[in-house]
């Protein structure tokens, strides 16, 4: 016979590998929602003037580049 200990035990380590699991579906739900956000942006602007602003933002400095860009056209 299991003692109540042990079932809570078992409880509790079934929780946590649900909640890790979970957390790694919600990373790659957040992964995947970048990546399509990424694509919009792109088919937007054009895939060499896309290029072009990465090389020219890694220049700069992301941070530098980024507070430009939201103070051109709104938030980034």
């Amino acid at each position: 016979m299991v003692s109540k200990l042990e079932r809570e035990r078992s409880a509790l380590a079934a929780a946590e590998k649900d909640l890790e699991e979970r957390r790694q579906k919600l990373a790659e739900l957040e992964r995947e929602e970048a990546e399509r956000e990424l694509n919009r942006l792109i088919k937007k602007v054009g895939q060499d003037t896309a290029i072009a602003l990465l090389e020219l933002a890694v220049k700069v400095k992301p941070k530098v580049a980024i507070s430009a860009l939201e103070k051109l056209g709104g938030k980034v």
